[in-house]
């Protein structure tokens, strides 16, 4: 075989083998640079957990903020993604309502001890979030609720106000 011949074969094979080593070493990289932007955002299935069970007294609604992590892209941070009333119920059942007014969108506070009110149209909700007075279109909005290990959890959702039909924001 001539010199000549080895020397370009050699430069092949050194070119091929750098390549290789280069795509090995790439890979962690690619899937750090793309794995926030396949990574879904925003995903309202999550229960969030909002208080312990015993905190809770029956008969008696708790507002509850809800803090979760919210990841966007490569940023991470927790914060306040909403808040519930909850409820404990005589039988041990706990019901949750958002805290947003399905009228406009206002935060709904407790009005008396029976009764939810929304400071800006004086609008009323039983404790079951059925309006009693005011232009509420339809009733407080509910939220699922899950009980694990002595824990409540909160599937928070926010909906369309001002609306007669509940429909996902």
């Amino acid at each position: 075989m001539a010199t000549s011949d080895r020397r370009g074969f050699l430069k092949v094979l050194a070119g091929v083998f750098g390549a290789g080593i280069t795509a090995i070493a790439g890979i962690p990289l690619l899937g750090a640079a793309l794995t926030p932007l396949l990574r879904r955002t925003g995903d309202n299935s999550k229960l969030i957990k909002a208080v312990a069970e015993k905190d809770l007294i029956v008969g008696v609604p708790r507002r509850v903020e809800l803090t979760s992590v919210v990841v966007d892209g490569w940023s991470r941070a927790v914060g306040v993604v909403g808040a519930t009333w909850l409820l404990k119920k005589a039988d041990g059942s706990i019901s949750a309502l958002s805290s947003i007014c399905p009228h406009s969108g206002c935060s709904i506070g407790q009005k008396t001890k029976e009764t939810y009110g929304c400071p800006c149209h004086a609008s009323a909700f039983s404790f079951e979030g059925v309006p009693l007075e005011g232009p509420s279109p339809r009733t407080m909005d509910p939220l699922a609720v899950e009980v694990k290990d002595g824990l409540v959890f909160v599937k928070w959702e926010r909906f369309k106000v001002g609306v007669k039909e509940r429909r996902p924001a």
